[in-house]
């Protein structure tokens, strides 16, 4: 069952100050949070593909500017998938990048907070990383997004990049899922150590 907490002051003001430090940045992939250049950033996000089985809607949910959809639309045709971009983000000013970014597809992208957004329709494919919310909300979460975002029959990609920086490994997604009693059904992971890994399952699983 659903709860109508809402997410906690500071963890929207760390989200507040993401928005800021990535609008201040003028490269795409910084402004997408990551610094480590482009050819980890493909290493360490293709993998989101493996988890696409045909062409559909692909709903990214903390979306920033944009960047990794423009990057997954492309990285998909290379693989004979036609996808079509959707993105959500808390923050207007990126949604706003989104928006320049990919102006042909202006009306898919929004503004609104991942935890409590109630989309108009539903899509295939919904990525969102594992830190969109508190760890204490992620169970929620999840099932917010099954019974909201992901159309019956879909699939909904859970997400962890880890810190090379900071020699800090990636969330253990397929685990965590495992814990809840949604066993993940495929999982990937992207760069050397590794540094991002993915988990996923389909809507109406059992649990």
């Amino acid at each position: 069952m659903l709860s109508n907490r809402e997410l906690p002051a500071d963890f929207l003001r760390k989200l507040e100050d993401l928005e800021q430090s990535y609008l201040a940045a003028s490269d795409a992939i910084r402004q997408s949070g990551f610094s480590g250049g482009p050819i980890r950033w493909r290493a360490e996000r293709e993998p989101i593909l493996d988890a696409i089985r045909s062409g559909g809607d692909l709903l990214d949910i903390g979306c920033a500017n944009g960047y990794l959809l423009e990057c997954l639309v492309a990285w998909g045709a290379e693989r004979g998938l036609t996808l079509t971009p959707h993105g959500l983000d808390r923050g207007a000013g990126l949604i706003d990048l989104a928006r320049r970014r990919l102006p042909q597809f202006l009306g898919n992208f929004h503004v609104g907070c991942a935890w409590d957004w109630i989309p108009a329709r539903r899509y295939r494919y919904v990525y969102t990383l594992y830190d969109c919310v508190p760890q204490g909300y992620l169970d929620e979460f999840v099932e917010r997004l099954l019974s909201r975002v992901v159309t019956p029959g879909g699939r909904l990609i859970l997400g962890a990049y880890g810190s090379q920086s900071r020699n800090e490994a990636p969330f253990d997604v397929s685990g965590f899922l495992e814990s809840t009693g949604r066993p993940a059904i495929g999982r990937s992971e992207g760069g050397w150590l590794p540094m991002s890994r993915f988990a996923w399952f389909d809507s109406g699983s059992v649990r």
